[in-house]
């Protein structure tokens, strides 16, 4: 995809989208056609772009896989 380390790249689903830095082959690397986001940065509002839904039964909410886009961000972040 032509994206490394410190490159602005832009994850989005039908749901919406965030602008981040990327870290390719860092120290936790995902497997193949997987993207990893840290949930504790309050500067990437993640959870905005995965799934919505919830167990029925312990109506824990499931925040935790969702297909997405990535991309290197627009210039200007547009």
């Amino acid at each position: 995809m032509g994206i490394s380390t410190g490159d602005k790249i832009r994850i989005s689903s039908r749901r919406g989208k965030v602008d981040v830095y990327a870290e390719v082959g860092g120290r936790v690397t995902p497997q193949k056609g997987m993207v990893y986001v840290p949930w504790f940065d309050e500067d990437v509002m993640i959870n905005e772009i995965t799934l919505d839904a919830c167990c029925p039964i312990s109506k824990q909410t499931d925040y935790k896989k969702c297909a997405v886009k990535v991309a290197k961000a627009p210039v200007g972040g547009a």
